[in-house]
């Protein structure tokens, strides 16, 4: 009896080599999912900088529609800049900040009022721009005029940092 159970003790267990194979399978399925790591997390940051930065030009299109017209349209055409965190959370200054917006308001319309005549500027383009600036570097601004394409006062096209452009249209409530 003793024989039969050493028997079947020693046939239901793995042999080294088995072991063996089985360890070295899980190694190389542990040390594919790390070097996949670095990439996931890669494409993860990229998509939320995408995602707040929407949010950002979202919300800043938004208060341009709900301001006053009077001062949405008022001098300078380039309002100052603002600063938010990696959560789009707005900041007081640039110190800290990851992303940093500016917003250009343009008047694009002129249509005669129709009582008086007078050419009324009604209708404006704002443009607003958020760049990705973790490094807080100065960020270049197109020079030129209000007609220049594009507008002076915008973010310049050959800057090196990652920026967005939102564009919306406000019409003054007559």
């Amino acid at each position: 009896m003793k024989r039969t159970l050493r028997r079947s003790i020693r046939a239901a267990g793995f042999s080294l080599i088995e072991v063996l194979v089985a360890v070295g399978i899980g190694v190389v399925a542990v040390t594919t999912l790390f070097a996949l790591l670095p990439a996931g997390l890669s494409n993860f940051r990229q998509s939320m900088n995408i995602s707040v930065t929407s949010q950002i030009g979202d919300r800043l299109l938004k208060e341009a529609s709900q301001a006053d017209y009077a001062e949405l349209v008022a001098e300078p055409q380039t309002k100052p800049w603002r600063y938010f965190d990696d959560e789009g959370v707005e900041m007081k200054t640039a110190e800290g900040a990851v992303f940093h917006a500016i917003m250009h308001v343009q008047t694009t319309v002129e249509k005669p009022d129709e009582r008086s005549g007078i050419p009324q500027r009604n209708f404006a383009t704002v443009m607003v721009q958020v760049i990705l600036n973790t490094e807080n570097v100065p960020v270049p601004l197109v020079k030129g005029d209000a007609n220049s394409s594009p507008p002076a006062g915008t973010i310049d096209p050959i800057c090196d940092l990652p920026f967005t452009s939102f564009v919306g249209h406000v019409a003054k409530m007559l």
